[in-house]
């Protein structure tokens, strides 16, 4: 096997691929990247985890058939550093490779192809062709709350649901929640929803990076996603995912309406001065708000903001870092809290437009 290829291209597929690939496990093929040629013009690279796959047919020249398996992390950092505007790559004896580029030749121990585990068939698939930038918002405003237990593994990733023409992203890890829907015109149309895990969320979001629209399909046990010459697929969690909507509260009659950006900056300096299992305290009356924290290690804090707020006083206790991270995923100047009582848990959404939201679950003070 021989080909020549444009440095810039041959990195577009590795980069992705150099993300994929399992160095951590216990098979060493999985950390490797698979080259094949296809014809005397392109060369298929793929990488898998066994739970996300990815292939990538990049244009190259003068190829002859065959295929090997290289470290792929080696190969690109290799190839980043070629002093040329293209590269050679050839197998030798013993599934070496030797990789020529300007005056430099490397020779790296390779795998044979053969033993590359086979990637899922994404040509099968249906696909509805959406907006790049949605499908991006959507996972960023989601993707914070999902649960690193890996014992709650029904929960390691975001609730993709969609019928058509709405799709709606949600994650929880228990303590908290994050909700957001858009309308995506010819979207997929599901029965049921199904779990995206969280490493393939990530690996999504790098291919969304490409361009401004994305074909996306459904087909289980797989999520497909193709952006021109690179494929996806990201094996689904098989797993129930918990009702969320009961959880949402739908009749809190205390609101607070309050500055954003004022909010995070007083939540970020409470913050200081609060610990894992000492929340930060919220106090709201017709007067505003006041956020204090205190820590016997440390000191404490107090800090009125303004706010409009028109029922009957009440203090809630809250983890500051999970309303931050809430807050920062707004883009409105003005939010809502909506809270019942001390131990009911918060709505938070922003005060005009946009379908998101999110919960949080209270401390105790």
């Amino acid at each position: 096997m021989e080909f020549r290829i444009a440095k810039s291209e041959f990195l577009r597929g590795l980069r992705l691929a150099q993300g994929i690939a399992d160095r951590k496990s216990t098979m060493p093929m999985l950390a490797n990247v698979l080259l094949r040629t296809q014809g005397k013009s392109q060369i298929l690279v793929a990488a898998t985890d066994l739970n996300v796959s990815l292939t990538a047919e990049l244009k190259c020249t003068n190829a002859s058939e065959g295929g090997l398996t290289l470290g792929a992390k080696n190969l690109y950092e290799l190839v980043s550093s070629a002093p040329g505007d293209e590269v050679t790559l050839k197998k030798t004896d013993n599934h070496w490779a030797e990789i020529k580029s300007g005056k430099v030749t490397y020779k790296i121990v390779g795998m044979p192809d053969r033993d590359f585990p086979k990637v899922p068939e994404h040509r099968e698939a249906q696909y509805a062709t959406v907006e790049s930038a949605v499908l991006r918002e959507m996972i960023e405003r989601t993707l914070f709350s999902v649960c690193n237990d890996e014992t709650r593994f029904h929960l390691n990733g975001v609730f993709f649901e969609s019928d058509g023409s709405k799709a709606r992203m949600v994650s929880t890890d228990g303590h908290r929640l994050s909700k957001v829907e858009r309308t995506i015109a010819n979207g997929p149309k599901l029965t049921s929803g199904v779990i995206i895990p969280k490493k393939g969320l990530l690996e999504i979001r790098r291919v969304l990076d490409a361009g401004p629209q994305v074909k996306l399909a459904i087909k289980t046990p797989h999520l497909f996603l193709v952006q021109d010459d690179i494929a996806l697929a990201v094996k689904l969690i098989d797993a129930q995912f918990p009702a969320y909507d009961p959880v949402i509260p739908k009749d809190h009659k205390r609101i607070i309406t309050v500055d954003r950006a004022r909010f995070i900056d007083a939540l970020r300096r409470a913050q200081l001065m609060s610990s894992e299992t000492r929340g930060v305290k919220v106090s709201a009356t017709k007067d505003g708000l006041t956020i204090t924290s205190d820590n016997p290690d440390l000191g404490e804090v107090r800090e009125e903001i303004d706010a409009e707020y028109a029922a009957d006083p009440i203090a809630i206790g809250f983890n500051p870092k999970y309303v931050v991270e809430l807050l920062s995923q707004m883009t409105s100047d003005q939010i809502t809290v909506a809270l019942g009582n001390e131990l009911d848990p918060g709505l938070i959404r922003p005060l005009v437009g946009d379908d998101y939201l999110g919960v949080v679950m209270p401390m105790r003070i």
